[in-house]
């Protein structure tokens, strides 16, 4: 074996082109999948970081008909949830909340998770100081606590130990630091500051809200031991059902609503499995092409070794001898490819772990023992994958054929037809990747053309969290964003500015209605809208054009009757033909009547990808909210305003720092970041796929014109025109494209249906991608095969037939 390795190094270092190009090709195949195997084993295969994580689920609502999955629960229904399911051991509800903390150098927001006091017992995880929540302190008018994330310790605090038993300040509220949560932990978030309990208090809503059952909680559980997760899926149902019986009313207890319970892990990466899933098989597909292209070479390199082998042969050296000898070489160049492929690697895994592909950061995404080891697996079967038919085929040469140098034609007749099967393998996987990107490229080009029904030119928006201790109520809210939107107005250069509880795109807060003329239903079973809290002047801030009717004056406030304004799609679908304007509406949870007073054009909000939803506005005055967007359009850049804008906040309240600064421009195009990168990933393997098949192509054919000099020059001699020969190559690389292409076509009908979730417009089987992929295959496989058939005019017929 080691006489082999010796053996095989002297060749590699006798033929560096053919070893540089080897170990380069299979390093970037082996690297690529090094790395996305990273991924896959950070997200998929490996057990959370806690306690029994196998025992964690994720409680989740569903109603399909208003609204699918993801909807909230209440306070009264996670009680019900908490004391009613028998196979549960715990049960915690959370849900973040903006906290800006002040007193410790400027003001700051924090990110927060608001929990229940059992949180970090049900998920099970420890403090590294201090302590967690007791069970008294989840209630309302207990001492308000905190823990800090040891981020949050070290980069406010200095990491001081005495920070524990300190009161800092949160929303205005003085809170008592328990203990500091440890780093790494992201559940259910990666980037949560501060942990805080009182679930009841949540700042987002009003009291009354939360009182009225509005849903803004998710749960966690954890199994009791023995316990499934389908048994607990069940029982989590009964009980739900049963809280929508004794809970008519409730908002959450819609009759066509689900409750189900999930596998915490399957949970938490459901939005990126696809991407991930669509990643590992383009990778997975640069791999194969990569193994088919060095065995290519292989074969091609074997077949000018002919007679070394066959005198081998002659002197005792048994096939299996051979064989070992050429796959320790094989093993050798994967063993390099396998090194330069972990340096690769390493840097794929910076680019797949970039928060724009959409991949949570839940466990450290790196390249540790055990992507290493499978490193090393790959690269070994790498190895024997490409260097095992090259291997027996070269070990079996006809002795007396080769020694008399007259064996040439025969053994040319199968080597070659096998290095054309495995380029013709070779252009139909490329085929694939190449379709596959062409159908996410042309998604993408149609998703960039969708119109949100706002314009982003000139505009920006940052978020400001009121915190409720200092703004608790509506009228305090409205006399804070009236005084900063009068200041921001009279600064140069702004066109107009509003204030409103999301901009398009980002709502978050939906609520039920009731038109005039509808059957009159209870709440849970009413339509749903998108909520939208608005102060005068939003419509010209956003570029939302007015179709009919009003906007709202600051005579709208909250002793005026109540006033809406309705998106088109919402008039258009509850009064068809028939002016809106004048007529009533009845929407929330407590039934408020209002007149509709304009219609408005309608917005994506729901994304670009969706369709436009119903939209329900309210004058901020009679309905606000402690979150809110502050929007602006300037008359030129608005980035050379945003350090004055942030000054008048400043101005009218000092411990208010502003987050998410952003010109429209960028959110929209920060909307399309995860396709964006996904479709260059794609192409990006797909073009590198195409690139080892014409190189492919191109070996493949330079020797065949090798191989077949005495051929050519007799054709020659004969009378045979450089056309003929010309066409006669070519004639060759067609056949061996058009196989390819057409196994390609076909795997990718079959394979493309896997995007359909991923594409906007476009059919998972498009014939203008597949016809044109298809098209610029066959027309860069002639092209790869233009020189050697020029090659092969210019051979001399007197020098071909004297070899």
């Amino acid at each position: 074996m080691l006489y082999s390795l010796r053996h095989a190094l002297r060749l590699m270092r006798k033929s560096p082109g053919f070893t540089t190009a080897a170990v380069l090709t299979l390093a970037l195949g082996i690297g690529a999948n090094t790395a996305m195997f990273s991924v896959v084993y950070a997200l998929l295969l490996r057990p959370l970081p806690l306690d029994h994580p196998e025992r964690l689920v994720f409680l989740i609502g569903n109603d399909t008909q208003r609204g699918g999955s993801g909807i909230p629960f209440s306070v009264t229904a996670y009680d019900t949830l908490r004391d009613g399911v028998s196979t549960l051991a715990g049960v915690t509800a959370f849900n973040s909340e903006a906290l800006t903390l002040t007193g410790a150098g400027d003001p700051v927001q924090l990110s927060g998770e608001r929990v229940s006091p059992n949180f970090f017992d049900v998920v099970g995880v420890q403090p590294v100081a201090g302590r967690a929540f007791q069970p008294q302190e989840g209630n309302t008018g207990a001492q308000t606590v905190a823990l800090l994330s040891e981020g949050v310790w070290e980069r406010r605090f200095g990491r001081d130990p005495s920070i524990l038993g300190r009161s800092i300040t949160l929303a205005q509220t003085p809170y008592t630091v328990i203990g500091i949560v440890p780093r790494g932990f992201t559940i259910p978030r990666d980037d949560v500051d501060v942990w805080i309990t009182q679930i009841a208090q949540y700042g987002g809503l009003s009291q009354e809200q939360i009182r009225n059952g509005a849903g803004f909680l998710n749960g966690i559980a954890r199994l009791k031991p023995g316990v499934t997760v389908e048994q607990a899926d069940a029982d989590v149902g009964v009980v739900n059902r049963r809280y929508r019986v004794e809970h008519p009313g409730a908002p959450d207890a819609d009759p066509n609503g689900r409750m189900y319970a999930t596998p915490l892990q399957d949970s938490l990466i459901s939005d990126v499995r696809p991407t991930i899933l669509v990643l590992t098989g383009a990778v997975g597909l640069v791999l194969l092409i990569a193994c088919a292209n060095v065995a290519g070479l292989m074969m091609a390199r074997a077949a000018g070794r002919t007679k070394e082998i066959a005198v081998r042969a002659a002197l005792g050296a048994g096939r299996a001898r051979i064989v070992g000898q050429l796959l320790s070489e094989s093993l050798l160049l994967s063993a390099g490819g396998a090194f330069l492929g972990g340096t690769c690697a390493v840097w794929g895994v910076r680019l797949l772990s970039r928060g724009d592909l959409g991949l949570p950061g839940l466990r450290p995404i790196e390249v540790d023992a055990g992507v290493l080891a499978f490193c090393a697996a790959v690269a070994m079967l790498t190895g024997v994958a490409f260097g095992l038919l090259p291997a027996l085929q070269a070990s079996r040469p006809d002795l007396n054929a080769v020694l008399r140098d007259a064996g040439r034609g025969a053994a040319a007749g199968r080597r070659p037809r096998a290095r054309r099967f495995l380029v013709a393998g070779q252009m139909a996987l490329s085929v694939v990747l190449l379709i596959a990107a062409g159908l996410l490229i042309e998604s993408f080009r149609r998703l960039e053309q969708v119109q949100p029904g706002f314009d982003p030119r000139n505009a920006m928006t940052m978020r400001i969290a009121l915190p409720p201790a200092r703004y608790p109520d509506d009228a305090r809210r409205t006399q804070f964003l009236r005084e900063t939107l009068d200041r921001v107005e009279a600064l140069p250069g702004v066109k107009s500015a509003s204030g409103s509880l999301g901009i398009p795109m980002d709502s978050w807060v939906r609520t039920p209605f009731l038109p005039e003329g509808e059957p009159l239903v209870p709440i849970p079973r009413r339509p749903l809208a998108e909520w939208m809290a608005i102060t005068p002047g939003y419509f010209q801030a956003l570029g939302i054009p007015l179709i009919r009717g009003r906007a709202f004056t600051w005579v709208d406030d909250a002793n005026a009757p109540r006033r809406v304004i309705v998106s088109q799609a919402l008039a258009r679908r509850y009064f068809g033909d028939a002016d809106p304007v004048g007529k009533h509406i009845i929407y929330a949870r407590r039934e408020v009547p209002a007149e509709i007073v304009g219609v408005s054009g309608d917005v994506k909000s729901r994304g670009l990808d969706g369709d436009s939803g119903l939209v329900l506005y309210t004058p901020y005055p009679q309905f606000g909210w402690a979150n809110v967007a502050l929007s602006f359009r300037a008359a030129g850049d608005p980035r050379l305003l945003a350090n004055a804008v942030e000054a008048q906040v400043r101005a009218v309240d000092r411990d208010l720092p502003l987050t998410h600064v952003q010109t429209l421009d960028d959110y929209v195009q920060n909307a399309l970041n995860g396709r964006r990168r996904l479709m260059w990933l794609v192409a990006g393997f797909a073009g590198l796929a195409l690139l080892l098949a014409v190189i492919g192509l191109y070996g493949v054919m330079s020797y065949s014109v090798a191989e077949r000099s005495a051929e050519i020059g007799i054709r020659q001699a004969i009378g045979a025109q450089p056309s003929d020969i010309l066409r006669m190559v070519l004639s060759d690389a067609v056949r061996i494209s058009v196989m390819g292409t057409a196994a390609g076509v076909v795997a990718a009908i079959a394979a493309t249906r896997l995007l359909s979730g991923m594409l906007y417009h476009v059919s998972p089987t498009d014939p203008v991608t597949f016809v044109a992929i298809a098209a610029a295959i066959l027309t860069v496989g002639i092209a790869a095969s233009w020189i050697p058939a020029r090659r092969a005019t210019r051979v001399d017929p007197v020098d071909a037939l004297r070899r």
